[in-house]
């Protein structure tokens, strides 16, 4: 069995904007997406990640805008406490998407390899927390701004 194709990619995204969009938690989304992630392989992190940096461009998103990581956290992702090694995954997850944004490509094999079976989830929960904040920032609804997102993947949200 090869990797994930385009359709794979096209279908992560669209459970997790019409996820969003509809209200689901995190977790639910967790569930919603998990049977499409690759063992040893960290899709669909990668599908979340550049869909978060889509979101802060979309956002306008700016250096002298910034954001709180604590903050962003605990405002856009209150469903979800992290323990132990999970404070630094998630803070892994949410500084690629700023660096992807600012133009740097992460080495994400390098870094994640050693909980590459859990990256995906990370990046999802960085994802729902970024896409809730730049809604939030632009003073755009929730579903709006998940229906914008949408809009350049030829994702039909109804």
């Amino acid at each position: 069995m090869g990797g994930p194709t385009d359709d794979d990619r096209i279908e992560a995204l669209r459970r997790f904007l019409v996820g969003l969009a509809r209200g689901n938690d995190a977790n639910q989304l967790v569930v919603e997406i998990g049977d499409l992630h690759v063992r040893h392989n960290t899709f669909p992190g990668e599908v979340f990640l550049e869909l978060s940096a889509d979101a802060l461009h979309a956002a306008g998103a700016a250096r002298d805008d910034s954001v709180a990581y604590r903050e962003l956290l605990s405002t856009h992702l209150p469903e979800v406490e992290f323990r132990g090694k999970e404070h630094r995954r998630i803070q892994y997850a949410v500084l690629t998407v700023f660096a992807l944004h600012g133009g740097l490509e992460p080495d994400l094999l390098d870094e994640v390899s050693y909980w590459i079976e859990h990256y995906w989830t990370y990046a999802l929960f960085a994802a729902v927390a970024i896409v809730r904040a730049c809604a939030a920032r632009s003073d755009t609804p929730l579903e709006t701004f998940v229906a914008n997102l949408a809009t350049p993947h030829a994702i039909d949200l109804d």
